[in-house]
């Protein structure tokens, strides 16, 4: 169903991550702990939305970076970890996103950002990867005070919106965020980035593309049908 207004995740899906490698490296020795840091980052999201104990998400980070130091045995540098969380702020677009947001939002869409990170750092991030301008509203779950995929949090859109959530539809490239945003009651939208496949256990929408380019060329082909 067309709808012209469209709420997109923020990392992995607009930014790239990959710049945190390097940073990874240098800290442990290992480019694939980004990997490991971030996948603990979102499973602790889960446990405190789960338990009630929010903390936004700068404060896992930092408490999921001291343990994965733990783990392996190192001794986390001040400057390394500086060096982290100033990357995370200055994280870039990927290649396919500028001009795809720019194609949609001279297609008459409104676009809308939500995200799990904490409002300083996503309005940071914007604004060094010059995206500001393209979107209506720059959202976080900090409002929510609970994680994506809680149907609260996508209650922050739909909120700041003033529409039900089946007004909008939720673009990710997880596919756990657009099962969620869908049995919230959200249109979805998955992008398979580097080659990812929807988990059989989630909802499967009707809008997937290897990046934001092919489903923004879906999504305005669909609106002029």
């Amino acid at each position: 169903m067309h709808t012209p207004l469209l709420v997109f995740d923020v990392n992995e899906t607009l930014l790239d991550l990959a710049p945190l490698d390097g940073c990874f490296d240098a800290a442990f020795g290992d480019t694939s702990a980004r990997k490991r840091w971030f996948a603990s980052l979102l499973h602790w999201s889960t446990v405190t939305t789960l338990t009630g104990e929010f903390r936004d998400f700068g404060t896992l980070a930092g408490h999921c970076l001291d343990t994965l130091a733990r783990q392996d045995g190192i001794s986390l540098e001040t400057a390394d970890r500086q060096r982290i969380f100033d990357t995370i702020a200055t994280l870039p677009p990927h290649d396919d996103v500028p001009d795809a947001l720019e194609r949609l939002k001279a297609a008459g869409f409104t676009l809308v950002a939500l995200t799990n990170s904490a409002q300083k750092t996503v309005d940071a991030q914007f604004h060094h990867a010059g995206l500001t301008s393209l979107f209506t509203h720059v959202l976080s779950v900090d409002q929510a005070q609970c994680y994506k995929p809680h149907p609260a949090a996508y209650a922050v859109a739909a909120n700041t919106l003033d529409c039900e959530p089946a007004a909008f539809r939720l673009i990710a490239a997880h596919d756990w965020d657009v099962t969620g945003a869908m049995r919230a009651g959200c249109q979805g939208a998955f992008v398979a980035r580097d080659g990812a496949v929807l988990n059989s256990a989630g909802e499967t929408p009707d809008v997937i593309g290897p990046d934001v380019a092919d489903v923004a060329k879906q999504l305005i082909a669909a609106a002029h049908d």
